[in-house]
């Protein structure tokens, strides 16, 4: 039953967090405090999100199952299993948390995050056990969920080189949607005001 939901849950991925984004704007209040501490945890989601597809590839936006012909337990999935997602939560709470709507709303994204990711998880994982076997179950053993090990925890035999610019390619609507949001969240919270009551002067 929950492998089934998780496969639902991967599908839609994309889709299920549009009621928190639309409360998120209609709520806006940024201040100088939830600017700061959700830019930074906005960076540096993208930024671990930017390096796990570097080495995992465009299998990552696929909205269907699918994997590569190697195991990728380098780089970061040698800290993490599931790095993507990790960036995903830094992102998509430090967005939450950028608007400044209330703390109670963040920690209800939070829960949401979890209760959708996990199931998926647990899917991609079965998955994963049926593709490489032995491999990724021993992979699982020495690699945390969710957790970054402080130090690596396995050895990639398969020498996967990290493509960055390839990784900035495939992380484009992504980055798209977070600037833009950004935007949308300091123009409903009146930073654009005075831009604007400066414009309309000029004319």
């Amino acid at each position: 039953m929950m492998l089934k939901i998780g496969e639902k849950l991967f599908k839609y991925r994309d889709y299920t967090p549009i009621p928190f984004v639309i409360v998120t704007l209609f709520y806006a209040a940024a201040d100088r405090n939830s600017l700061l501490i959700g830019s930074i945890s906005m960076i540096l989601g993208e930024c671990i999100r930017l390096i796990g597809v570097s080495y995992i590839g465009g299998v990552s936006r696929t909205k269907t199952y699918s994997t590569g012909q190697k195991l990728i337990n380098g780089g970061p999935f040698s800290f993490v299993r599931n790095p993507l997602y990790l960036g995903n939560l830094f992102l998509s709470t430090g967005i939450i948390i950028l608007a400044n709507v209330n703390i109670f709303f963040v920690l209800a994204f939070v829960v949401f995050f979890f209760c959708q990711y996990i199931p998926i998880v647990l899917w991609e994982e079965s998955n994963l056990k049926q593709i490489f076997g032995t491999e990724f179950e021993e992979y699982m053993q020495k690699v945390p969920r969710w957790i970054p090990a402080l130090r690596p925890k396995t050895r990639s035999d398969n020498k996967v080189s990290p493509e960055f610019l390839a990784s900035i390619r495939s992380e484009k609507n992504t980055l798209f949607a977070a600037i833009v949001l950004y935007l949308l969240i300091l123009w409903r919270s009146g930073y654009f005001d005075g831009l604007v009551s400066a414009i309309t002067a000029q004319l």
